[in-house]
């Protein structure tokens, strides 16, 4: 009779699994509970887990340890690792609000990765201010490249939440965590590339505007070139002329004499 039993218990927990892995909850909560009741270890782990999830029933923390309790005291290694899970709650619950709803992804762009927006003028006239500026522009754009291999690192949720809050979460928290926190990324990313497209068009004005300045500029100092290029020309023949003259033994051209009335 007690091995029929006992073979009977073990069939109840084989069926029970097998709805719990198909998320059948309502059949594989009566079982564990009668299971649990009846003193057995893995299904007090499972029925303080349901209750810690929120699996076939209101979730309830409190009911959840206290079965953990039972099913620790009866060797259970994983409900030894629930309860450690559930103190952490006590003490470090507010982590979970924190990665839940309070995460503003600070830590993606802080220190290393602020990347501020190069100092690029409307044009620049000097040879100095183009260093200035492309220098400025190149700092900004490692910056961004950092940015984006740290951005890329840490976008999966389980490298973004500290391992043992993550344990602690249940799987409605942990959903809610995911949720938040792509909603973050998608707001960082779509102001890094804002940030990205003003510096370009910024960027590409410049170079237009400067570019043209130094037509521009070519243009008035090849002229300003020509005119004292003809001043000394036409200096040097007057110059020329005065000497072939003086060597001609030619007097110089009489001065202008002033007649009176």
């Amino acid at each position: 009779m007690l091995l029929a039993s006992g073979t009977v218990l073990a069939d109840d927990l084989s069926e029970a699994n097998k709805f719990l892995a198909a998320q059948q909850y309502d059949k594989a909560l009566p079982l564990y509970t009668r299971l649990a009741n009846a003193g057995n270890a893995e299904a007090q782990f499972r029925v303080g887990e349901m209750a810690w999830y929120g699996d076939g029933m209101r979730q309830d923390l409190q009911a959840a340890h206290a079965w953990f309790t039972k099913a620790a005291a009866g060797g259970s290694a994983d409900a030894r690792e629930a309860l450690a899970a559930l103190d952490r709650r006590r003490t470090r619950g507010a982590e979970i609000g924190y990665w839940t709803r309070g995460y503003r992804g600070e830590d993606l762009r802080s220190d290393r990765f602020e990347c501020k927006m190069p100092a690029v003028p409307a044009v620049s006239t000097s040879n100095a201010d183009v260093a200035a500026t492309r220098a400025s522009i190149e700092a900004w754009q490692t910056c961004y490249n950092g940015f984006v291999a740290n951005f890329n690192a840490t976008a999966p949720l389980a490298k973004r939440i500290p391992a043992d809050v993550l344990d602690m979460m249940t799987p409605k928290e942990t959903e809610r965590a995911r949720k938040h926190i792509e909603s973050v990324y998608r707001t960082v990313l779509t102001e890094a590339q804002c940030d990205v497209v003003a510096v370009r068009t910024a960027q590409a004005a410049w170079e237009t505007a400067t570019e043209r300045f130094v037509k521009e500029e070519n243009v008035r100092m090849k002229r300003k070139l020509d005119v004292e290029t003809r001043l000394i020309v036409d200096s040097q023949r007057r110059n020329n002329d005065y000497a072939a003259m003086n060597y001609r033994g030619l007097p110089p051209p009489p001065s202008a004499v002033r007649t009176t009335k």
